[in-house]
């Protein structure tokens, strides 16, 4: 998973520094599957926005880990810190994780999960 994220990371720092990709993004083909508890949520799991939360474009996030500052524990809401995933520019149907790009969103938040299965050989997520 190391190697993933960190070939991940260069290509998103890469890609800033490149032409700007295309912010279209393609429905989901998979079923979805409704969040009911926070401690359901671990790292490398994939989620669809709420609609009010979509913003340039972005409806799909990678969970990277808890938030753990100060704010958090005085107002006991648990946020997440995710990465931003947008669809490929090249490939139909694909994404591509964007490790840089980061937010921070309750997980009441988020829609649904959604099952991505990364292709070591062209770098790019497909849903599965």
């Amino acid at each position: 998973m190391y190697y993933k994220l960190w070939a991940l990371h260069i290509d998103s720092r890469a890609l800033l520094n490149g032409p700007v990709a295309s912010s279209e993004t393609k429905p989901a083909e998979s079923a979805p599957k409704k969040i009911r508890k926070s401690k359901l949520i671990k790292p490398d799991m994939f989620f669809r926005l709420d609609e009010q939360d979509i913003k340039d474009g972005v409806e799909i996030v990678m969970a990277m880990g808890t938030e753990t500052s100060a704010k958090r524990r005085e107002n006991d809401e648990v946020k997440y810190i995710y990465a931003v995933v947008r669809s490929a520019a090249e490939v139909t149907g694909a994404y591509e994780l964007f490790v840089a790009n980061q937010r921070v969103i309750e997980w009441k938040r988020l829609n649904y999960e959604i099952k991505l299965e990364y292709d070591i050989h062209n770098r790019y997520y497909f849903i599965v």
